[in-house]
């Protein structure tokens, strides 16, 4: 009906299972499938109507986890909109960048007076009370058949993550991935047919691995249950949330559960309907995943693995007990259905043996579009998979270093690039040193992530201080913290910082990131 398969199975369950909660949060909020299907369409309904939004315009939607950030998800969509989702975290001055770069006249606030006027600039807002009244209005058969909606070709949602040059990117994900992303993983993931589930959310939906719940949980009517700012900020409330949230299965990151570990109440006394734990987004360690086991007798754990260029993840497996017995590096799993995994020479593009490390290049139908209004960046990611490897299919280059082996798992060994991942967050680490740079109390800046235990624990900064900048140490960190957290999420800001009076530089004049590296622990 509305030229997506994930869109009508969702609609549909607002016609067969009603009075279902869809999702609740920690606020004590709840939507039920009925009250889904009625908001989004009324949504979809003004903004094609009322709204004087150009015919697919992305949204722009600011918020956290709000029963109406998913509500006008859905609706945008239905509208013939691809949405873009901002978090409540992203500093005003990066939000104006978004929305600048969406070309939009409107910002959809669902939130209590936490989008500031600098965020939107010459951009509408759209306040939460003007949204629940929208939201309330009644919409025919009539009216909803002549909704535009959507198909395979055109963009569903766009994702900003870091950019290199300091503005964040758009990863333009079409309507094609989405419903192809929901195929597999509801054959492949979802597979048993065990009553009504509660998926733990706590990834924001700027961040990819989001589509999983909404993918898993609502296709089969299933409830969410999402934590909000106040208690995701909070370990303590955080688990008083756990106790009472009967989830079933969780998606998270490897380092939130860490963070859970922890604490020793951290159990299946706490949890004892969770049955599955989907991990992805930064590396699994053995450790994790044996102590999870512990706590949770009986438990599936699943490790996953995808770039935002490709929707979301696009290689799953199960870790078995004979992979834990191994005590090597985990396997990020085997490769999704209908599409083209391939390890290349990164020099050559020659496709390697298996067994032989090489950069991994994805092929199929889950592969974005490219970078919103950015076909230099486009070009230089997608695209680039020689034939016959990408069989005619939309390909992305990840920049990410892992081996094939014989019995088809994959297994990851980082990046090629200066590209990471901290808490499941994809980070430039030269978007952080534009950051740096562009303050009046830094020279030269070059970031490094500090390694622990095999996993990325945080970031540190290397800073040459401007030649007026007589302080050094703690008194200087503070200060340049306090200018970076103007444009910088909090996860993007490094936790240490080094100073220096001169940069190292190698051959070709950059930065010696080797040289630096030896400098951390020093």
């Amino acid at each position: 009906m509305f030229g997506s398969e994930l869109i009508d199975a969702i609609d549909v369950q607002g016609q067969t299972n009603p009075d279902r909660v869809v999702f609740c949060n920690t606020r004590g909020e709840r939507m039920t499938y009925a009250e889904l299907r009625a908001r989004s369409n009324a949504f979809a309904l003004w903004l094609s109507t009322s709204s004087g939004v150009e015919a697919g315009c992305p949204i722009v939607l600011f918020g956290h986890k709000s029963p109406y950030m998913l509500a006008c998800m859905l609706g945008s969509v239905k509208a013939g909109h691809p949405y873009a989702p901002v978090d409540t975290v992203y500093p005003p001055e990066r939000v104006a960048r978004i929305v600048q770069q969406t070309g939009n006249t409107l910002v959809v606030d669902t939130t209590s007076n936490k989008l500031s006027d600098e965020a939107c600039g010459t951009a509408r807002r759209l306040s939460l009370a003007e949204l629940e009244d929208v939201c309330a209005q009644s919409v025919s058969d009539e009216q909803l058949a002549a909704l535009p909606g959507t198909d395979p070709t055109k963009t569903f949602y766009i994702l900003f993550t870091s950019g290199s040059t300091g503005d964040p990117k758009g990863v333009e994900i079409l309507t094609q991935c989405v419903d192809e992303f929901s195929r597999w993983m509801m054959s492949d993931y979802v597979f048993e047919e065990d009553g009504v589930r509660t998926w733990f959310n706590r990834t924001p939906y700027t961040f990819d691995v989001s589509i999983t719940d909404l993918v898993c949980g609502t296709t089969r009517g299933d409830t969410t249950f999402a934590l909000e700012e106040e208690a995701d900020g909070s370990l303590s409330k955080t688990f008083e949330a756990l106790a009472t949230c009967g989830a079933t299965d969780w998606v998270s990151t490897p380092s939130f559960v860490e963070q859970c570990l922890a604490d020793e109440t951290y159990n299946a006394q706490l949890m004892p309907r969770l049955r599955r734990m989907l991990l992805a987004g930064e590396t699994l360690r053995p450790a994790t995943v044996r102590e999870v086991k512990n706590r949770f007798p009986g438990i599936h754990v699943y490790n996953g693995y995808g770039p935002t260029e490709s929707t979301d993840l696009i290689t799953l497996c199960e870790i078995t007990d004979q992979m834990l017995a191994d005590d090597v590096a985990l396997p990020i799993g085997y490769a999704k259905k209908w599409s083209n995994l391939v390890v290349l020479d990164p020099e050559t593009l020659e496709q390697v043996p298996d067994g032989q490390p090489g950069e991994l290049f994805v092929a199929g139908n889950t592969v974005a579009k490219g970078y919103y209004g950015r076909p230099d960046l486009s070009a230089t990611a997608f695209g680039l998979c020689p034939e016959p490897l990408a069989q005619g299919m939309r390909s992305y280059r990840t920049g990410d270093e892992v081996t094939r082996e014989s019995d088809g798992l994959f297994y990851f060994h980082g990046r090629l690039d200066l590209q990471v991942k901290l808490h499941g967050y994809r980070i430039e680490l030269g978007d952080i040193e534009a950051s740096l740079c562009a303050t009046e109390l830094v020279h030269m800046a070059c970031v490094l992530p500090v390694v622990r235990d095999g996993a990325i624990h945080h970031l540190n900064a290397f800073v040459v201080p401007t030649t007026e900048v007589a302080e050094r140490g703690l008194k200087l960190t503070r200060r340049i913290k306090a200018q970076v957290r103007d444009v910088l999420p909090s996860y993007m800001i490094p936790r240490t910082f080094k100073y220096l009076d001169e940069m190292p530089l190698n051959a070709s004049g950059k930065a010696d990131r080797k040289a630096l590296a030896e400098l951390i622990d020093a």
